[in-house]
């Protein structure tokens, strides 16, 4: 269990790279997984993956996420790998339980500010 999610923290290190974001893992954390910055836009990253349809988180979790980037000055961020089916992401807005579903959520370049979603001007 382990190493599925440090996997997917590293792939995912490697996707905000490419993307020009300078990168931190904190292994074994317990404040937030990833921590990531381009200079304009600082991301406070929980990383989850599975083989399964859904994920929740507790509304524990996503408080501690979000104290955390309320502190450091960052958008609290939930990535998923939905194994076989690719990331998603949604930004944690309130302190309560989030489920994602693998058609839910925002792909990385929408959360990353590099394309808009529809309806955005």
């Amino acid at each position: 269990m382990y190493r599925k999610g440090a996997n997917a923290e590293r792939e995912l290190i490697r996707l905000l790279e490419k993307y020009g974001f300078a990168v931190v893992r904190s292994a074994g954390s317990k404040k937030v997984d990833i921590v990531a910055g381009n200079g304009n836009r600082y991301l406070c990253i929980e990383v989850k993956s599975t083989r399964k349809e859904k994920l929740s988180i507790k509304k524990e979790e996503v408080e501690r996420v979000r104290d955390f980037a309320s502190r450091f000055g960052g958008t609290p961020i939930l990535a998923v790998k939905f194994i076989g089916k690719g990331w998603r992401f949604v930004e944690l807005k309130r302190n309560e339980r989030v489920t994602l579903h693998v058609n839910e959520g925002l792909p990385i370049d929408v959360i990353l500010g590099i394309q808009k979603t529809l309806g955005e001007k």
